[in-house]
């Protein structure tokens, strides 16, 4: 860690505190001579030991409990040793001894070393030897995943995915009235209540599409807006793109995949298996597209796949149960918004219509929760009514309508709950673009607001993604470092 020191706070009963400290610690047997000054501070500077390992050892001097893994560890054993708490410090050689795996060994051998544990040395050298060879199949394992990069979503295992996995919800796109096309890429803590950037999109989009394999966010296509952000003088012309990038929340990293075949905004994406669907949508110069292509994550190569009965945009599609299926929108030989509903539950068969919504949807969105599809509002939706649709019955029920109208907004599902976020509504005959986020709550068939949005954003497209939860604990300190205090 820096140089900088971590205050160590005595409570009131010193005299206590003090000679349990003593006895549990050579460190502060030490300290606490009478001759020294720290026998007469109320408050003791510590030096290089770390916040995490402080609190590990501070906990297990009070309560004989230690907090033992091996994101950790290292923190705990440099704590224990500074401060010289030699039972911490055997708890931590047992804990290296009794977990030891493939995936673990070497790192194991390396802290065991580090910190000068013969005990655990001997045993993590002794794995090491008896599991050479499936130690070397492990590691042509690894070098086979990185380097296989567009493969890695359909790659993943325990060995590849974050430890202490948190769920956000991912905005990405769209734009602010005061900003006009975002650049931030925002993490949603639904749980907290709290927002951060996490990382910024290659291009500035709207009118794009986005879908989730293997914990990597794939961003499909849209229309992108050139010039500098920011740039008030330079006009902003946006073009219709087949540009696709991945990004990897482990790294914090972006990676350019393979484009589509066709230009598409005001399309839809799937994920059916292996692959991701890019259906339907608009091209350039506004020509609508029947078109499918479906991407083959590990080859990273589109294809063509069975076009739509129509060239339609403004449609939206979801999965269930390995089906796919897509509603509304507008087509080329229909002046009016469109209620009908198609299926393709084979890459490889036709689209089959099914029963028609009772509403006309155009710019909607459409989410799965425990087997039924659920269609949220589109544009200029004055009733605000959403509907299910179940497949095995072919019938669609109407449900609780919104408070309000809303459109351009993001939609993410998180424990079974579908959480509207921002968008626009009609206020006093004007597009008004909204902070809210509210919730939809399929049990009771209700509505709540959840939170408030930090700006108010509209033409957003939302994912769910699970995050380094010390990604999140960096960032929400780093302004307020806690003290560890006994």
């Amino acid at each position: 860690m820096s140089a900088r020191e971590d205050l160590f706070d005595l409570p009131e009963e010193k005299e206590r505190s003090r000679s349990l400290l003593a006895c549990s610690s050579d460190y502060f047997r030490a300290m606490f001579k009478s001759y020294t000054q720290e026998s007469k501070a109320s408050v003791i500077h510590l030096q290089v030991v770390s916040p995490t390992g402080l609190q590990h050892v501070l906990d297990f001097i009070y309560t004989s409990l230690l907090p033992l893994s091996f994101e950790s560890l290292e923190d705990t054993l440099e704590a224990a040793s500074y401060l010289q708490v030699t039972d911490a410090i055997g708890l931590c050689n047992q804990y290296l001894v009794n977990n030891l795996t493939l995936e673990n060994c070497c790192f194991s051998a390396n802290v065991a070393r580090k910190f000068y544990l013969p005990d655990a040395l001997a045993a993590t050298e002794k794995y090491i030897i008896n599991n050479l060879w499936k130690l070397l199949c492990l590691i042509i394992k690894a070098i086979n995943y990185h380097t296989s990069v567009f493969r890695q979503p359909v790659l993943q295992d325990k060995s590849t995915t974050l430890r202490n996995q948190k769920t956000r919800i991912i905005l990405l796109g769209g734009g602010t009235a005061s900003e006009g096309l975002v650049t931030d890429v925002v993490a949603f803590d639904v749980y907290n209540h709290r927002w951060r950037a996490l990382t910024q999109v290659q291009d500035r989009v709207q009118n794009h599409s986005m879908c989730v394999v293997g914990n990597f966010l794939y961003v499909l296509g849209g229309e992108i807006e050139g010039g500098a952000p920011g740039d008030a003088e330079t006009d902003k012309v946006l073009s219709v793109t087949n540009k696709v990038h991945r990004y990897d929340p482990r790294f914090n990293r972006w990676t350019q995949i393979t484009s589509m075949l066709e230009k598409r905004c005001q399309f839809s994406c799937c994920v059916l298996g292996n692959n991701i669907c890019a259906i339907g949508g608009r091209g350039e110069n506004g020509v609508l597209h029947s078109s499918v292509e479906v991407y083959d994550i590990s080859r990273d190569r589109w294809m063509k796949a069975r076009e739509l009965p129509c060239k339609i945009h403004g449609h939206a599609s979801a999965i269930c149960k390995n089906t796919v299926y897509i509603s509304g929108g507008k087509c080329t030989d229909q002046a009016s918004t469109s209620k009908e509903v198609y299926s393709l539950s084979s890459l490889k068969g036709q689209w089959m219509k099914q029963a028609p919504m009772s509403i006309a949807r155009f710019g909607h969105q459409m989410a799965t929760i425990r087997e039924a599809i659920f269609t949220f509002l589109g544009l200029y939706e004055p009733f605000s009514e959403i509907e299910r649709y179940d497949p095995d019955q072919n019938q669609w029920t109407r449900l609780r309508p919104l408070t309000y109208d809303r459109f351009c907004y993001g939609l993410a599902v998180v424990e079974e709950t579908a959480l509207l976020i921002g968008g626009k509504k009609w206020q006093d005959s004007r597009e008004v673009p909204t902070q809210d986020v509210v919730g939809y709550d399929i049990d009771n068939d209700g509505w709540e607001e959840i939170c408030k949005a930090p700006l108010p954003w509209w033409g957003l497209q939302c994912a769910v993604l699970q995050l380094s939860e010390a990604a999140d604990e960096q960032d929400s300190d780093t302004q307020q470092k806690k003290q560890a205090s006994c």
